[in-house]
């Protein structure tokens, strides 16, 4: 990280929290902000039937880091499902006590949801602990997500760490390019224009039908949100565990990596990604100096 990198404030508690859901309000999110300018918001809101659309999903918006201006998509709009950043399979297939398998969608929530058990914070990181449960309350899968921000030559760089552990034996995380892995939704406005939205991608990036990316380590939208053109640029860890992803692009604003994972029940997946915000023009040349900076940091990462 650069040496001058802005110190990031959270409104948190320092020690881990148990949150019950009757305690937490409607609306609950943790703030993020750097030299006083917004940075991340994580949506914590518990899970409410009655507004399963508005609450089934923990997600984090991120903002520019010049005006502030909020760059990614909540509930509603063009695919309600997709928002900020977030993560889940569409086919994650668990094992009961039947000997059967149990197909929860964990990208479109529609039997399932996310809910926030604890969290933690110092001043550097949101660190979450999330429950992904069915619609009785019987949590499947623990997550441990940690979200970091820090300011970089004008840049807001966010880190997204997920560890995701089974709680039922031996889980299967599948799903297509389109509806599975880590990724982000940017504002809903780019819908109505998605033919002014670019991507740029690595040169040996082969692009293939349904906005499939293949051979690459990231890929960075550019598209106007309230007013101004904007960078965004998602990156996978070159650690990542079935190595080098599928990206999938889509000109409404989607996009971000899949991967296809097996879960032993007690044994954490770690996923790493890095989202950068930028409100200065980046290219290829720009993008892959900031993937090799990012690779640099992850292979002298403990």
């Amino acid at each position: 990280m650069h040496a001058n990198a802005g110190r990031i404030l959270l409104v948190l508690p320092v020690l881990m929290v148990a949150l019950a859901a009757s305690a937490v309000a409607q609306d609950q999110h943790i703030d993020a902000s750097i030299d006083g300018k917004p940075a991340l918001r994580t949506m914590i809101a518990p899970f409410d039937p009655d507004r399963a659309e508005e609450t089934y999903k923990v997600y984090t918006h991120i903002y520019a880091p010049g005006d502030g201006a909020l760059l990614t998509k909540g509930p509603g709009g063009l695919y309600p499902h997709h928002r900020g950043l977030f993560i889940g399979w569409n086919d994650t297939l668990v094992p009961n006590e039947k000997g059967k398998v149990t197909d929860y969608d964990t990208w479109h929530m529609s039997n399932c949801y996310q809910q926030l058990a604890a969290h933690a914070s110092d001043d550097a990181a949101q660190r979450l602990e999330i429950d992904w449960s069915d619609r009785d309350g019987e949590p499947f899968i623990k997550e441990q997500r940690t979200i970091t921000a820090a300011m970089q030559d004008g840049m807001l760089v966010v880190d997204f760490t997920s560890a995701i552990t089974s709680l039922r034996g031996a889980i299967e995380l599948r799903g297509d390019l389109q509806h599975a892995g880590m990724q982000v939704r940017l504002a809903n406005e780019l819908s109505d224009r998605q033919e002014e939205t670019e991507y740029i991608l690595p040169e040996s990036a082969e692009v293939r039908p349904n906005d499939e990316v293949l051979g690459a380590w990231w890929a960075c939208c550019s598209a106007e949100i309230e007013g101004a053109r904007r960078w965004v640029l998602h990156m996978t860890a070159p650690d990542h565990p079935t190595g080098v992803p599928v990206y999938s692009i889509r000109a409404y604003g989607r996009f971000g990596a899949f991967s296809e994972h097996d879960l032993v029940e007690g044994e954490p997946l770690s996923l790493h990604y890095r989202v950068i915000a930028s409100d200065a023009p980046l290219d290829r040349a720009a993008c892959e100096a900031l993937y090799a900076a990012y690779a640099a940091e992850r292979t002298s990462a403990p």
